[in-house]
């Protein structure tokens, strides 16, 4: 199998790296033959000496090639990798936006994607999906919560409910009418899961259960009433689906993001090998989500099933989560203006008919978020 990974250098990226590794002391037959990263010149070049794909890109910095690697540069240097490479499965990793043109591209180029990026179904909904269907194919989730939705699903019927978890991120505790006081190293301190910067964030304000809600949404053809969000603190439970009489089916696993990724690589197999958790420590517990503590896990079912609002909801949040990081607003702002972009644009005569109207679109939000703000 011959393996491309974009965002190779985020933390999917670098699981990834890992889940490879224990891969090929497993024997599993696979190359990787290309990589891509934005601008992390030095793990790059750590990345090319001890994996020597054929093709690496970087975005928005100058490489040699060396090692016989070919390096790629530019804004537009992750498709020319896809596209030279040839590979049969690509792991979307790619954060942002940016994420859909490489979903897009690795549809074309691919037999199966990895999919990390969830702009892309967040964005694209069933354009994209449909677009996958004639391209013949495959997208695996690679979301926990995706990835544990798609194993419970695995030769039943369709399921009546769906419900997804969420950790209650690193403020799950904080008094509510505290919040306006929250520093990024409060935000950044997960209690449970390793991740990025702004995924942690999301974790926290529940933006991200929101895209979470909207993926499933399309990805599992559901009604919005057919969804719901329990709070699950250890994240043990990453997903449950309901059945007409009554059975419910919970996938039960040790926190990992590598288990997905692995997962998503080996299906219908699963070669790699994680520690069983101890059923005996943890309880299996729930808790129903108070949404005067997460109004954007509200707002994202408000806007359901809208494409462009749901543009709107992940264009926004990803300005205000980077104005946050940089300090430039306080953590409670993030969910005003992504509520205040929503209530600009859903009134706006915008079609979403072409993958370049997305993009467009993703742009005009950002730059009112900025105009806010800066």
């Amino acid at each position: 199998m011959r393996i491309a990974i974009t965002g190779v250098t985020g933390s999917i990226g670098t699981q990834a790296l890992e889940v490879l590794e224990f891969l090929r002391e497993k024997d599993y037959e696979f190359e990787l033959v290309g990589v891509s990263a934005g601008s992390n010149k030095e793990k790059m070049i750590e990345i090319i000496k001890k994996w020597k794909p054929e093709y690496a890109a970087l975005e928005n910095v100058e490489l040699e090639s060396f090692n016989k690697t070919k390096i790629l540069t530019g804004i537009d240097s992750t498709i020319e990798m896809l596209e030279k490479s040839k590979p049969d499965f690509v792991l979307v990793a790619t954060g942002g936006a940016i994420g859909i043109k490489h979903t897009l591209k690795a549809i074309e180029v691919s037999k199966r994607i990895g999919l990390a990026n969830k702009e892309s179904i967040v964005c694209g909904g069933n354009m994209l999906l449909e677009y996958a269907k004639e391209n013949n194919t495959e997208i695996i989730p690679v979301d926990s919560e995706h990835s544990a939705l798609f194993q419970l699903k695995l030769g039943d019927i369709k399921p009546s409910k769906i419900i997804i978890t969420a950790s209650g991120g690193a403020l799950r505790d904080w008094p509510i009418d505290k919040l306006n006081e929250v520093t990024v190293k409060d935000v950044l301190n997960h209690p449970v899961w390793s991740m990025g910067k702004r995924i942690t964030v999301d974790s926290a304000t529940m933006v991200n259960k929101g895209l979470e809600v909207i993926e499933a949404y399309h990805l599992f053809n559901l009604k919005k009433e057919d969804i719901d969000v329990l709070i699950n603190r250890n994240s043990h439970i990453h997903a449950i689906v309901g059945y007409p009489d009554g059975v419910m089916k919970f996938h039960y696993g040790v926190p990992s993001m590598k288990i997905p990724i692995a997962y998503s690589i080996t299906y219908p197999e699963r070669i790699y090998e994680y520690e069983f958790p101890d059923l005996t420590l943890e309880p299996i517990k729930f808790e129903r989500v108070d949404y005067n503590r997460y109004p954007a896990l509200k707002l994202a079912f408000d806007i359901l099933g809208n494409q462009l609002l749901q543009i709107v909801y992940n264009a926004a949040d990803e300005v205000a989560v980077q104005l946050f990081l940089e300090g430039k607003i306080k953590y409670t702002e993030i969910y005003k203006l992504i509520y205040q972009s929503i209530d600009e644009f859903i009134n706006k005569n915008i079609e979403i008919n072409e993958f370049s109207d997305i993009i467009l679109t993703d742009e005009k939000v950002k730059n009112f978020v900025k105009g806010m703000v800066l």
